[in-house]
């Protein structure tokens, strides 16, 4: 019998969180779940649960199609009710079961997935020119990381070159090659992580409307 699969995101708080709809039946990734609980070790978590509140599904991802374990509404409550302070008014797991009671799985139950207000209509013609901005930035990145590495060796390992190219040709060079590009490769790294989330989100959902995904049981 086939099953059909939609994919939704959300965040909640500081945690990306994605949600498998079968059959209009909410599954959770299950580390993102943990990530957001707080819950260190997701493999150990699992161990906790009864094999229908587990599996894993096939997911579009920016590293192709992956099998990722999944976590089921049942599963959700049980790893919530583990976690410390489970039932204390403002704690993380609290706020986290709140949240998703009054808000995720109703909306789920009505339209089949869950969107936020900022999510409902992504222009794919926007995300295409995103995605090419990110394979320029990617390349121009691995260019600057080279150039990085260039100056750390000079630094470290050859000294008296970096001395030299200071008195010869100037020392803005060697230092441009220090802190300016450590904080321009990071500000690269944030930028192409937010925009690689968004992009997974929209190519995921369209990857999974095309081809229903199938669900797999699994013993963990």
């Amino acid at each position: 019998m086939s099953q059909s699969t939609q994919l939704s995101a959300f965040n909640f708080e500081n945690a990306a969180i994605r949600v498998i709809t079968i059959n209009n039946e909410p599954w959770f990734i299950a580390k993102d779940l943990c990530e957001a609980l707080n819950l260190s070790n997701s493999r150990m978590a699992l161990l906790a649960l009864d094999d229908d509140e587990k599996g894993v599904s096939s997911t579009y991802t920016l590293g192709g199609e992956q099998e990722l374990a999944i976590v089921s509404e049942s599963g959700m409550y049980t790893l919530i009710l583990r976690c410390r302070d489970a039932v204390k008014k403002g704690s993380v797991p609290h706020r986290f079961r709140k949240w998703v009671t009054a808000e995720v799985l109703p909306q789920i139950r009505k339209t089949g997935q869950y969107l936020q207000n900022n999510q409902r209509n992504l222009p794919l013609a926007d995300v295409e020119q995103d995605e090419e901005a990110l394979h320029i930035i990617v390349n121009l990145f691995h260019s600057l990381n080279g150039a990085y590495d260039m100056g750390e060796k000079l630094r470290t390992k050859a000294p008296h070159l970096a001395r030299q190219i200071d008195n010869e040709i100037g020392g803005h060079y060697i230092y441009n090659l220090h802190m300016p590009t450590k904080q321009a490769l990071e500000k690269a790294r944030k930028f192409v992580h937010a925009k690689s989330e968004r992009i997974m989100f929209v190519k995921g959902m369209l990857s999974l409307l095309e081809e229903p995904k199938r669900l797999v049981h699994t013993n963990f």
